[in-house]
């Protein structure tokens, strides 16, 4: 089902989102985004993958609950079929940009409160903040422009 460059990189892509979640789930993501099918079934994420079932369970469940991944059956069956939720993925990025503002408010609030306004960390997380303020400001345009380009490619 996969080759052998497709399981390296389910590998790669499931350790760079450990940082965000459990091994299961962040492979169980990195496979439906790496292969080329659209779907798999429970037992062939688990076979595929080699978790128990309940490591697969719980990790489908966490991934359903986030939207990152989405399912559907097929008439007649009761098996059902799990995707990769691009859409979900492209909004959670977006939710992620207003987040960066948010961060950057509470920042801005610690930084009023230092003492030492030349401390190594006081001097470090005023640039963060100021990072964090530019992200915020560049982002939607950035954002809007690449939505811009998509629509004009699909038009063609």
């Amino acid at each position: 089902m996969l080759s052998q460059k497709q399981i390296e990189l389910v590998e790669k892509i499931g350790i760079y989102f450990e940082q965000g979640m459990q091994p299961a789930s962040a492979r169980i993501l990195a496979l439906l985004i790496v292969s080329d099918h659209e779907s798999f079934s429970f037992d062939e994420i688990r076979e595929i993958l080699n978790l128990s079932k309940s490591a697969t369970s719980n990790a489908i469940n966490f991934l359903l609950s986030v939207k990152k991944i989405e399912y559907y059956t097929k008439s007649g069956e009761r098996k059902r079929y799990f995707k990769w939720s691009p859409v979900n993925t492209i909004n959670h990025f977006k939710e992620g940009i207003e987040k960066v503002l948010g961060l950057s408010i509470l920042f801005e609030e610690t930084l009023k409160l230092k003492k030492d306004k030349y401390s190594f960390n006081t001097q470090r997380l005023e640039e963060l903040t100021d990072l964090m303020n530019f992200l915020h400001e560049e982002l939607p345009g950035v954002y809007h422009k690449w939505e811009q380009g998509k629509s004009k490619t699909k038009i063609q």
